[in-house]
């Protein structure tokens, strides 16, 4: 993850959203235009956890910091 994800770490006026495969795309709630990058880093940032459509339904994936994947209902 490129920068803490939490809102405290957002500019004013800006939210985030997370895809069915874990990346986070951010969202300007003033000019209604989003992007990959972190407003403030620049950079992409992947929540984590990924939706995979080999898992039974209600399952996802998740890793951690270590790139050690596990299994989340």
């Amino acid at each position: 993850m490129a920068a803490p994800l939490g809102r405290d770490t957002l500019p004013d006026h800006w939210s985030y959203g997370v895809c069915r495969d874990g990346r986070v795309f951010f969202i300007n709630d003033k000019t209604r235009s989003t992007t990959w990058l972190h407003p403030r880093t620049g950079e992409p940032v992947n929540s984590g956890h990924m939706i995979r459509s080999d898992l039974p339904r209600g399952w996802e994936e998740g890793f951690t910091d270590e790139g050690a994947s596990y299994f989340i209902k």
